[in-house]
Parts: C-alpha cells; structure tokens; sequence
C-alpha cells in the first residue's frame, strides 16, 4: 500500500518530512529480507520521482545514493531484479542537478560495482548465448 501511496508528491512531501521515516528506509536498506529491501526501494524509486522530495530526502540522507551502491553491490548478477530496480533509484538520484556532485570515491565505487556487472554479464552471455535475462 505504501508502493502506491509514494506516488503521489504531496503524499512523499509528507513522507521526507517526518525524519525518522526517512532514517527508517535507509536502515531497511541494511537488511537481510530482500523482498523488504526491494519495495522499500521502490518507494525510494516513486518519492525521488518528485523534485521537492528528491532534495528533502538528499538533505536530510547525504549517504543515501552510497547505501543504494552497497545494494547494488550485494544484489550484483545473482538478484538482478533488485539490481534493476536499485540503478533506477540511483539513476533518480543523480538527474538532480542542484543537489551537486556525488564525491569522487562514490563515484568510483559505482563504476567498478557496474563494470563488475558487466563482466559477469559478458562471461554468461559467451557461456549460455541463448539465455534471456531481460524479461
């Protein structure tokens, strides 16, 4: 039910403004229940589909695009469900000019989490040439 009411703007104004909420996603975040993880991310996807939300949530968790990278990271090949649907929430993330650039040392962790993605991708792709991972 929180998944659909994230996606309206006022209702994710609502959201951001109450602090520990905020705290309470990204600690999911840290947790070993993946279908948690994954619709939190979710509603991470809807509310920083709105710019006055996007920028609350970046104010008040700075950290929040390096704990999605974490995710990214531990989801890798194996999970790519939840591999997509944390490149979309990181992707909402970085369309947000006016909320500046992400640090270089985050910046480079990605890179290497996708390059890392990318290999293992390749090497299935040669192994297994017929397989659809893209449904």
């Amino acid at each position: 039910m929180l998944s659909n009411l994230s996606r309206h703007e006022a209702l994710c104004e609502a959201f951001v403004a109450d602090t520990q909420f905020v705290e309470a996603m990204v600690l999911i975040l840290d947790h070993t229940l993946r279908e948690l993880v994954f619709y939190t991310i979710g509603i991470l996807i809807n509310v920083t589909m709105h710019e006055a939300p996007r920028r609350r949530l970046l104010s008040l968790q700075p950290a929040l695009a390096a704990k999605l990278a974490d995710v990214l990271r531990d989801a890798n090949i194996e999970d790519m469900d939840l591999s997509k649907v944390t490149a979309k929430a990181l992707h909402n993330l970085a369309v947000d000019r006016e909320a500046g650039s992400w640090p270089a040392e985050l910046i480079k962790r990605l890179d290497d989490i996708l390059a890392s993605l990318g290999e293992e991708l390749d090497s299935i792709m040669v192994r297994k040439p017929n397989i659809e991972y893209w449904e």
